[in-house]
């Protein structure tokens, strides 16, 4: 790959970084295969892919948060050894990240100059001052001044595009080659993007590599020059943005997704006239609005849509972990509102939620943690039947296949896989009528996986349950799913049968509509 390269009949650009073969592996999991890309000075480019394409790997790796296992990193041609992030701003590369990482007591310019105040903790009166003249030359100078308040401004009182600008401003501080724009507009109106934009115009002007990251694409294909297409941790293509339209790139990043199974599919979608076991209408709460769901019994249904858009939000608010504040719930006709996840079971909503440690008692047997939800049905005279609790438990060990060399060895002793099937079991001891699974397989192998699949379709197909799950892998949501819900912003956007087809799931996920298409 040359260093310099001509695009659409621009002039030709230098490759401001580039990585070359570029591999790294988090155990078993490969996050990126043999990249090789690069980012041009004087060029926007849009960096895309659904979750778990690579992005944020590779935006580490060209960064120097952590070091690739294979390839290398080439900055102005030369080869780059970094040992941390540091490294990576002193040779121009700095990175935007989605949440602002703003110290909310501190002010504006202190905020800016944050590593320079933490160089010298007992900064003076003076030297405070001088870094808020010098906060106000650099807003003057980066045509700034009118998007933030004055630097003596608390950052806790500021709104959050005003908090995103100091975070992009401390980062044109360092005078950036590259710099990575993570999700920089999530959190902004179309109005506050436009000021983004007109921000990231002036430093294409003035020869720094912006490198975009936004599910937004509408708005990316506002600024972008050029696309970048990562699938599954490797690369798959990239052009100029006039002739890699929305529509192509949601293709790009679907692929080919059908598998043997999938290629198979065969769902069960369940008619509407069958009396739904869970009925969501205008449903509002804490990060969700106006949802209108249906989960009927015997059927799977699969929630999709990008990391942050409201899925497992919506689920809190179901179980009672947070408050809903308008619109209702009911099971099976009936009107309902649990207070907590407790509760949720009591009435037959059983939860399994995402953080597997942070569901498993550690410190317990296996016994213990099958049973931990149905230790009243196994008590008598408020003592808990050690023979019932056994029986109950090497039964649900059984049933779901969970290998342990003893129901009385520690839960520690269990593969991870193993751990999962033990908190499925344990929701579904209390004979649940609806089941809820946040990221039902994260973390356990590809055996494992095709268990839980098989086990879940089983229970819906033969114990009419109504099974809600919630996804951030499109191959998993197209394997499982019988029908796919996509929410965007909180919102339902799709709900239709499973085709085996990601593109208009990914699609809706990043709100490209027909017109974009």
């Amino acid at each position: 790959m040359n260093d310099l390269h001509q695009d659409g009949g621009t002039a030709l650009t230098p490759a401001a970084l580039r990585v070359a073969g570029v591999s790294k592996s988090f155990g078993a999991v490969r996050a990126l295969r043999d990249v090789s890309l690069e980012f041009r000075a004087g060029q926007v480019t849009a960096l895309l892919g659904e979750n778990g394409a690579g992005k944020s790997t590779l935006i580490r790796v060209c960064s120097g948060v952590m070091q690739p296992d294979l390839g290398q990193v080439i900055v102005d041609g030369e080869p780059v050894d970094w040992r941390g992030p540091i490294d990576g701003i002193r040779s121009g590369v700095v990175v935007v990240n989605q949440e602002p990482q703003l110290v909310s007591e501190l002010t504006v310019a202190d905020n800016i100059f944050l590593s320079e105040l933490s160089e010298r903790p007992g900064a003076t009166l003076a030297h405070r001052k001088r870094s808020v003249q010098r906060a106000r030359e650099l807003l003057a100078r980066l045509e700034m001044a009118d998007y933030l308040p004055s630097p003596e401004t608390v950052c806790r009182r500021l709104s959050a595009a005003e908090r995103q600008m100091v975070d992009i401003v401390r980062a044109l501080s360092h005078d950036p080659k590259v710099l990575f724009l993570d999700e920089p507009n999530s959190s902004l109106t179309h109005q506050e993007t436009e000021r983004l934009w007109a921000v990231v115009d002036r430093m294409r002007s003035n020869g720094v590599a912006v490198v975009l990251v936004s599910h937004r694409l509408a708005e990316v294909y506002e600024i972008a020059d050029h696309v970048i297409v990562l699938r599954d941790g490797a690369f798959v293509k990239d052009g100029p943005a006039s002739e890699i339209d929305q529509e192509s790139a949601v293709a790009l990043m679907a692929g080919e997704k059908k598998s043997e199974v999938i290629s198979e599919l065969e769902t069960h979608v369940v008619g509407d006239e069958v009396e739904p076991a869970l009925t969501l209408r205008a449903l509002s709460g804490e990060g969700f609005d106006s949802v209108d769901i249906a989960f009927r019994p015997g059927e799977v249904v699969g929630m999709a849509g990008l990391i942050g858009a409201g899925r497992s939000e919506i689920a809190a608010g179901v179980i009672g972990l947070t408050r809903v504040r308008a619109g209702e719930m009911r099971l099976f006709g009936r009107a309902v509102l649990p207070r907590s996840p407790r509760h949720a079971q009591r009435l037959g909503i059983a939860y399994v939620a995402e953080e597997r440690p942070t569901e498993v008692f550690k410190l317990q047997t296996v016994a213990f943690n099958l049973t931990a939800r149905v230790f009243d049905r196994l008590s008598r005279l408020s003592f808990v039947s050690r023979r019932s609790t056994n029986a109950t438990a090497r039964d649900l060990a059984q049933r779901f296949g969970v290998k342990a060399a003893s129901v009385h060895a520690p839960i520690s002793s269990l593969s991870g896989g193993n751990q999962q099937k033990v908190l499925l079991a344990r929701a579904l001891a209390a004979k649940p009528r609806v089941l809820i699974l946040d990221e039902p397989t994260r973390g356990v192998d590809v055996g494992t996986k095709a268990e839980i699949y098989a086990l879940l379709k089983h229970l819906a197909r033969t114990e009419n349950l109504a099974v809600w799950f919630i996804s951030s892998e499109m191959e998993e949501v197209l394997e499982l799913a019988d029908r796919i819900v996509v929410i965007r912003h909180g919102r339902v956007v799709r709900d239709a049968p499973n085709t085996a087809d990601p593109t208009p799931v990914i699609a809706a996920a990043m709100g490209v509509t027909e017109s974009d298409r």
